[in-house]
């Protein structure tokens, strides 16, 4: 009874993998990092409808969630730096929650989550957005270069392109 299927709801996650340093088109760090997340994956949890007051604490003083969301599946990968789509979020938008605390007993874990606003998910996205583009300048400058310098054209020294017809190899 403790996990009841009728209590649960579907959540999508992606787990917090590490961060990447954004680099300028002449790879010059530029001090912005864009976070790394998994792909998309789902769980099962039992999504509590707000935060209240009760006389436990589950979380200790830890006073910055709105929800707890539980399940009774212990090897449930969802950890405090996951991303969260709850209540029906579309997955192709940005996530709507955060893990703050994750609490693990016996047989269930509980995690304290935060709901987010776009607006961090843009600021992520535009990271997104100009490592793509710094990205597409440093390989648009190196076609450029080796275009410059006859590199990788049939015939030019240095290249390891196929022969002419007629010609011979020493």
């Amino acid at each position: 009874m403790r996990s009841l299927l009728h209590n649960q709801q579907p959540v999508f996650y992606k787990l917090y993998k590490g961060q990447e340093e954004i680099l300028d088109e002449w790879r010059n760090p530029t001090g912005s990092y864009i976070p790394i997340y998994s792909e998309l994956k789902s769980a099962m949890l039992c999504v509590s409808p707000n935060k209240g007051n009760s006389e436990v604490e589950q979380f200790g003083s830890l006073e910055d969630y709105d929800r707890t969301a539980t399940t009774a599946d212990t090897t449930c990968q969802i950890d405090e730096d996951s991303v969260l789509w709850v209540d029906g979020a579309d997955i192709d938008g940005p996530y709507n929650y955060i893990v703050k605390r994750k609490a693990l007993w016996k047989n269930s874990i509980q995690y304290a989550i935060k709901k987010v606003t776009v607006s961090e998910y843009e600021a992520e996205q535009k990271l997104f957005a100009r490592k793509a583009e710094i990205e597409a300048v440093m390989l648009s400058a190196q076609n450029q270069t080796k275009a410059e310098h006859g590199l990788n054209q049939p015939g030019a020294e240095g290249s390891q392109g196929i022969p002419e017809e007629g010609s011979r190899s020493c």
